[in-house]
């Protein structure tokens, strides 16, 4: 069985096709442990990295604040808007039209018997 850190220099050296250092492997490594969603630079280049199991709500709330800041909607306070709904329609491509700012997809992979979405934003 493969060691987490070993996941991780494999999905950067073979998936992403980067140079990475150890620093950015433990920085790697000590997020997955720790955060369900967080940002990391790799080789200069910056990643999003959601787990799946709350990447669905993330992305609810996500869609919930593009709407808001995007389009002027003068819909009183007290309305409700059914964001899930609305997410589910915008759900058209999967999450990386959404998370990657940079090209628009979106990479699987699974580290330590979890599974996480990577995204490159910039």
């Amino acid at each position: 069985m493969k060691t987490i850190r070993r996941q991780i220099l494999e999905f950067i050296s073979y998936e992403l096709e980067l140079d990475i250092d150890k620093d950015e492997v433990r920085e790697f490594e000590r997020s997955l442990n720790s955060d369900n969603d967080f940002w990391i630079e790799i080789d200069g280049q910056e990643f999003r990295v959601i787990n799946d199991q709350v990447i669905w709500d993330i992305y609810v709330d996500e869609i919930k604040n593009i709407t808001e800041e995007c389009y002027d909607v003068k819909a009183p306070s007290w309305l409700a808007i059914d964001w899930e709904t609305t997410a589910e329609n915008c759900f058209v491509d999967g999450y990386g039209h959404t998370f990657s700012y940079y090209d628009g997809s979106e990479l699987e992979c699974q580290f330590d018997e979890e599974n996480y979405f990577i995204f490159r934003t910039n």
